[in-house]
């Protein structure tokens, strides 16, 4: 399964994930694709992880056609179709939100409804000047049932966001990168290449640290100071107890003797 809907490449240190149905421009709320995808992010085989889609999009989120059918995930009561969001692409908004890996999207194209929230889930973005974005639930009368409401104001900021959501409006690869959806934005052919190299230089940090850094990052959103202090504090005992820590101590001393 994985194979055919969600390409898996350990390399050096870091895995790239490819989805893999250009077909459907890689759309994301068929079970395949999903589960697929689920699996691979829960079972990275590295500390650090690259999503990318392949062909012309990165992924047009949800099947649209589908949709209109009523079909797959878009199938029954209202009920059915509840459960079916709760147990389906928002098994994957919780997953991006919670991982300790380290997550990049090398967005080669088109990122639109879940598939611009897939983006936003990464903990680093680099986008080629193909790449654009919209989220553009509310231009076919729905909302963004995959949490994406909770994603984009902690990028863009909520003014930001809500004119965004409000007017499904499609933001190019340079618009993005000053709203900080994207960190840099490159040539095509240069995107991988970049992806890689940034995935290679944090895979050469020690895994610890950088596992627990995310940890932190992560949990400052939400924590009030003093707990946040206490969760530091701890979190650095744990890394100074870490053989990783004192050889990198040791690298760093010998290089200042240098």
């Amino acid at each position: 399964m994985t194979a055919d809907h969600v390409r898996v490449q350990v390399e050096d240190g870091y895995t790239v994930l490819t989805l893999n149905r250009p077909d459907i421009r890689n759309a994301l709320t068929g079970p395949e694709m999903l589960d697929s995808l689920i699996e691979a992010i829960r079972t990275p085989g590295s500390d650090v992880l690259i999503i990318t889609g392949e062909g012309t999009a990165f992924s047009a989120g949800g099947n649209v056609k589908e949709m209109a059918e009523g079909a797959g995930m878009f199938a029954g009561s209202p009920f059915e179709v509840t459960e079916q969001y709760r147990g389906g692409i928002q098994q994957l908004t919780r997953l991006m939100a919670s991982t300790d890996t380290v997550t990049i999207a090398a967005v080669n194209g088109p990122a639109v409804g879940a598939g611009f929230d897939l983006v936003l889930g990464c903990d680093l973005r680099v986008g080629s000047t193909q790449a654009w974005f919209a989220h553009t639930f509310v231009e076919l009368g729905i909302v963004p049932g995959d949490g994406g409401a909770w994603l984009l104001p902690r990028v863009v900021g909520w003014q930001r966001a809500a004119e965004l959501a409000f007017t499904a409006r499609r933001v190019g690869a340079d618009e993005a990168m000053e709203l900080d959806i994207l960190l840099e934005v490159v040539a095509p052919e240069e995107l991988m290449s970049r992806a890689r190299a940034l995935a290679g230089e944090i895979a050469g940090k020690p895994a610890h640290s950088v596992r627990l850094t995310k940890l932190l990052l992560r949990q400052a959103r939400d924590m009030g100071l003093e707990g946040f202090l206490d969760l530091s504090a701890a979190l650095q005992a744990v890394s100074h107890a870490e053989p990783a820590h004192h050889e990198a101590v040791a690298r760093y001393i010998e290089r200042l003797r240098r």
